[in-house]
């Protein structure tokens, strides 16, 4: 009985706590839709397919959505940690969960120093955190010494936040995912206000490239993994993961 208990009471002390709510499985999500180039992505859809990368971005929109609905079902049956990598195990197997483990942990690693660089690449305009390389023809940046002592600070920010479990990290992320939106918002206005030209959509054509250049354009990187992924640390998962996962393929389809 002794034994029951103990084993018991040490479950419950290594379960994640359920810290993380609607907002924050949300903008979790949208978060990581909202990364450092989300100028680059309407500027290159629009150099490969032109004004008819509206309709690339209409499809990309719809194909993420197929995705999204399956990650929200299986986020709500099995409100798992790390979904992203038990979802291939219960379906195929322990070589399909290893496979998907190590392609996670690959891209994970090397998200957050390219979205650091990336950051202090914007940034150059006040300091010099990079400095400009003309490598066959082509303007590559790399970090100064200012540049590679601020992204150690960085990283080590991300290290703190992360280690001291996932409240913090959802409040710190609502934070900051509010003030993405709120800077989106503002972009958007004053070009709607000050650089409409409507004779864009037809100067060169609706379609200059084509379907060829629309397909080019449907932007692939988009997934619905954060939410599933933290379905486990969900206050109540049923709701949320399902919410959370169908509305970030819309602001995907948006962005």
């Amino acid at each position: 009985m002794s034994t029951d208990t103990q084993t018991s009471s040490t479950t419950d002390e290594t379960q994640l706590k359920r810290h993380v709510g609607v907002v924050g499985l949300l903008f979790a999500s949208v978060g990581s839709i909202i990364g450092s180039g989300w100028l680059f992505g309407a500027l290159n859809a629009a150099v490969a397919a032109g004004p008819a990368a509206i309709i690339s971005w209409g499809l990309g929109g719809v194909m993420i959505l197929m995705i999204a609905l399956v990650y929200a079902e299986l986020g709500t049956m099995f409100p798992l940690s790390g979904g992203v990598v038990r979802f291939p195990h219960l379906a195929f197997g322990s070589f399909a969960s290893y496979s998907a483990g190590w392609i996670t942990w690959v891209a994970v690693a090397t998200t957050a120093p390219i979205e650091v660089e990336a950051a202090l690449q914007y940034a150059t305009k006040y300091a010099p955190f990079t400095a400009a390389h003309t490598v066959n023809g082509e303007i590559v940046h790399t970090l100064t010494g200012l540049g590679y002592v601020s992204a150690v600070l960085l990283m080590a920010l991300f290290v703190v936040v992360n280690f001291y479990g996932v409240r913090w990290f959802a409040r710190i992320n609502n934070a900051l995912v509010g003030w993405k939106i709120c800077i989106i918002l503002l972009v958007v206005a004053a070009f709607l206000l000050t650089a409409v030209h409507g004779e864009n959509f037809t100067s060169h054509g609706f379609m200059p490239q084509g379907w060829h250049g629309v397909f080019t354009a449907i932007a692939t990187s988009g997934s619905c993994s954060p939410t599933s992924a933290s379905a486990r640390a969900s206050s109540s998962p049923a709701r949320p993961t399902t919410r959370t996962a169908t509305s970030r393929s819309r602001s995907w389809a948006r962005c």
